[in-house]
């Protein structure tokens, strides 16, 4: 029974947001649950004893079981990432926020500083307002992360959780993200498409759309025969990438004094970092982009602005669309599955 008795609680907590969606209330006898799961009635008994203790379920003496009336009642969509206020896409927080209010749901955002204690300090807020999913963009998600045990505690508790721009999640986790080792290999050729030979790159190395895009990188290198040198590679990691967006662009100034010597183009990990580059190498006197070519991802503002470098983001829309109908359709209990996202074909 120890075994069974928990499958049936995970699927009966799915069904129970499927019946809240659907505005049903009373749940099968337990002679039908029994019949179901071809178990015993005591075991059915066992599950519905956890849902009552988690508050999901009321059991009323001669009547059966119901769902119980705040039951997954939160209608609040949590949206954990880095920096919520330097959001390098604020647009896709906005797009979201219209389209999960467009089916009654309300997105919170929470920024956890890039620190494990940050994104711990977050969670425990989950843990304790059980919102209705949890949309997050971890932190330094190619490391053992302590936060990990939190975050299947979560899941199995009955709150969806959804990584965001991440191709490595706990077990439960859904993943909705681009393809970046393709993206990272698009903008190679594109830059080689302009006569571009001597590639380098900056990217971060302690998150894995950092990796994905580096090994993209790589391949699209070797499959043009392009030369590589790794010194011209910048792998930055949190703390890095935070402190050269906050002035501190000591990390910056040496790689602009390696690569304005041979190198005529720089791939980087986004469009703040692109534009951060751009504003060193212009104060070195490079000119963007007849002496160096910048590429980045995210065609963000900051690419937007007349501001001299090309950026490849997703198809417009895809992602916060993806996200809204995950989110709705996980916390009404319907299957969901990982989503790989679309680059556009349009540079900005």
């Amino acid at each position: 029974m120890a075994g069974k008795y928990k499958v049936i609680v995970n699927n009966l907590e799915l069904e129970l947001r499927r019946m809240r969606a659907e505005g049903q209330a009373r749940l099968p006898s337990e002679q039908e649950l029994a019949k179901t799961y071809s178990c015993s009635r005591q075991t059915v008994r066992a599950a519905l004893d956890v849902l009552e203790q988690k508050g999901l379920i009321v059991k009323r003496k001669g009547a059966g079981s119901y769902l119980a009336d705040s039951a997954f009642a939160n209608r609040s969509v949590f949206f954990m990432t880095e920096d919520c206020d330097k959001y390098v896409r604020p647009e896709l927080i906005a797009e979201l926020k219209t389209l999960l209010a467009r089916s009654g749901y309300e997105l919170k955002t929470f920024s956890t500083g890039g620190t494990i204690k940050g994104e711990a300090r977050v969670l425990a807020h989950v843990k304790d307002e059980r919102p209705a999913a949890l949309i997050s963009e971890p932190v330094k998600d190619l490391i053992p992360n302590p936060n990990n045990k939190t975050i299947e505690d979560i899941i199995a508790s009955g709150i969806p959780v959804i990584y965001c721009n991440s191709g490595n999640a706990p077990a439960g986790a859904v993943k909705i993200a681009p393809d970046n080792r393709r993206g990272a290999s698009l903008l190679v050729h594109r830059l080689a498409e302009l006569g571009k030979r001597n590639i380098a790159c900056i990217f971060r190395m302690d998150d894995s759309s950092g990796l994905d895009r580096y090994q993209g990188y790589l391949d699209a290198l070797s499959e043009l025969n392009l030369p590589y040198d790794e010194y011209h590679c910048l792998l930055l990691t949190y703390k890095d990438k935070k402190g050269t967006l906050i002035g501190n662009d000591r990390i910056i100034s040496q790689y602009a004094a390696i690569v304005t010597s041979g190198v005529d183009a720089v791939i980087c990990q986004n469009d703040m970092v692109a534009y951060h580059l751009m504003e060193v190498l212009i104060r070195k006197g490079v000119k963007i982009p007849r002496d160096i070519t910048i590429a980045s991802f995210d065609n963000s503002y900051y690419s937007s602005r007349g501001a001299g470098f090309m950026s490849m983001g997703p198809e417009e829309g895809a992602l916060a669309r993806s996200l809204a109908k995950t989110v709705i359709a996980a916390s009404e209990g319907r299957s969901v599955k990982d989503i790989t996202i679309p680059w556009s074909d349009t540079f900005s």
